[in-house]
């Protein structure tokens, strides 16, 4: 008999190659390690749209499922599909959880806020704080995580933070668990163990900058960033620009400044072609979580460019100190150094 299983994440990111790869790597995960069963069909519900999850038929048709698969991705983001039904991107007020009767697992969540952000601050280019929040929150998380079979977050920080919101009473429920789609490019890409391409990869998010760059300032950052590509270059190394969600402001930049990096398109939902890309990269200079994880377990050396705490979370999990602080830095000669001393 084939068992259903419906997969609550956000389904829609077909052109974000992290968040394409959680859709992937979460269903073979569960499908192999938790169930371990051949005969298993997934049916993917986007955690953002609220109209499937606000009525007593949108309910009724989740319960017709053997099992829900909620996660991995950075859910708990409160500026992301800001909403007062849950406070987080699952859109789903706390009595339809109390409703739901499949079984449910909750695999790798991250806890997502920015340095400085709470999840109080719904809005996207401002700190303000809606407090009303707060209480609907918890209640919400608190919720599933009681109902829960397996409740776990993806990095140990994240175990901490999640802790704090909901209390120490329901701390023995959540449990720290690498992101899946490290385990799959392990075992389903079968990294090559000759040694690395020579090729530095940088990779520069775009969305946020105003958090990401709260103490240097954007200008200082970029303009850090070209020194450390320029001496690279000035080297004999071979660099390119990575994008994994279509951010291209940095390339476009370094092209003003006169230095045209070749462009390694991982904006995908082609899972051979996001493979490929790894494969060529020996060094890989990363600002997004899943580039880091990816192609940490894809054998790449992963320096970290941090301006999000998720990219130092995953260097603590694993032991590495392989990380660059951005906002440390006062100028860009500075920052650059710090770079150059890390590779």
């Amino acid at each position: 008999m084939t068992i259903r299983v419906a997969h609550i994440y956000a389904a829609s990111a077909k052109s974000n190659s992290g968040d394409y790869m959680i859709g992937v790597a979460y269903k073979a995960y569960f499908k192999e390690c938790i169930l371990q069963k051949t005969d298993v069909m997934f049916v993917d519900f986007d955690c953002r749209v609220a109209a499937l999850f606000d009525s007593s038929l949108a309910i009724n048709k989740l319960n017709q499922f053997d099992y829900l698969l909620v996660g991995g991705g950075g859910l708990v983001l409160p500026d992301t599909n800001p909403n007062s039904i849950s406070c987080w991107q699952w859109v789903i007020s706390t009595s339809n959880l109390e409703k739901l009767t499949s079984p449910i697992y909750v695999l790798g969540l991250g806890y997502n806020t920015f340095f400085g952000q709470t999840m109080l601050m719904p809005n996207h280019t401002t700190n303000h704080i809606d407090p009303k929040r707060e209480s609907i929150l918890r209640t919400n998380l608190s919720t599933l995580i009681r109902k829960a079979d397996r409740f776990t977050m993806r990095h140990k920080a994240d175990v901490s933070s999640m802790t704090q919101l909901v209390g120490m009473d329901l701390s023995e429920r959540i449990s720290y668990e690498m992101c899946a789609t490290h385990w799959y490019a392990t075992t389903h890409w079968h990294p090559n163990t000759k040694p690395r391409p020579d090729l530095f990869a940088i990779e520069i998010k775009d969305d946020r900058q105003w958090r990401r760059y709260h103490k240097i300032g954007q200008s200082k950052a970029y303009a850090g960033f070209l020194i450390a590509i320029k001496q690279l270059l000035a080297q004999g190394k071979r660099v390119c620009y990575l994008s994994h969600d279509g951010s291209r402001n940095f390339h476009d930049y370094a092209i003003r400044n006169g230095v045209r990096l070749p462009y390694l398109d991982n904006a995908t939902g082609k899972e051979e072609a996001i493979r490929h890309n790894y494969e060529q990269i020996g060094t890989l200079l990363c600002m997004a979580g899943h580039s880091q994880i990816i192609g940490h377990a894809m054998g790449c050396h992963t320096l970290a460019l941090v301006t999000h705490p998720k990219t130092k979370n995953f260097c603590d999990d694993i032991g590495s100190t392989d990380y660059v602080m951005v906002n440390d830095y006062n100028n860009p000669m500075q920052l650059a150094k710090a770079i150059a001393d890390k590779m």
